[in-house]
């Protein structure tokens, strides 16, 4: 089962490792699951850090040294679609674009605007209702 994983999740996973956010990644990182992030993500959680969090880029270094060579990068389509409108945040839609192109089965994230998009494919779920899977 493909995962697309959010930029939230990993910033989390980052920041808190020992935290809900991390082990929801721990377990998208097993079998059955294909960890996959989107081009869209990893610029993302580059300019957050920099941003953000300019102290912890060992720690972001680290983690993507650490798990890039497990997690899938794909890229960012350019053509938008459908399901995109349903996204509030416009910064949001590339990941929604990405993960429908790609045919994600579940769109991991902590993202109200991703939770709330009543959006039946994929299936968009939080970190706590993924560890319940």
């Amino acid at each position: 089962m493909k995962v697309l994983i959010d930029t939230n999740i990993l910033i989390s996973a980052v920041l808190f490792p020992g935290g809900r956010a991390s082990a929801a990644l721990m377990r998208a990182l097993l079998p059955p699951y294909q960890p996959i992030v989107c081009s869209y993500i990893i610029d993302e959680l580059h300019h957050k850090f920099q941003e953000k969090f300019p102290h912890k880029q060992t720690e972001l270094k680290a983690f993507l040294y650490s798990s890039m060579n497990i997690i899938h990068v794909i890229e960012t389509p350019e053509e938008v679609s459908d399901a995109e409108k349903k996204i509030r945040d416009i910064k949001d839609r590339p990941i929604l674009r990405a993960a429908v192109n790609y045919g994600v089965d579940y769109l991991l994230t902590g993202d109200k605007d991703f939770l709330e998009a009543k959006i039946k494919k994929p299936i968009i779920i939080s970190a706590a209702d993924f560890l319940e899977l």
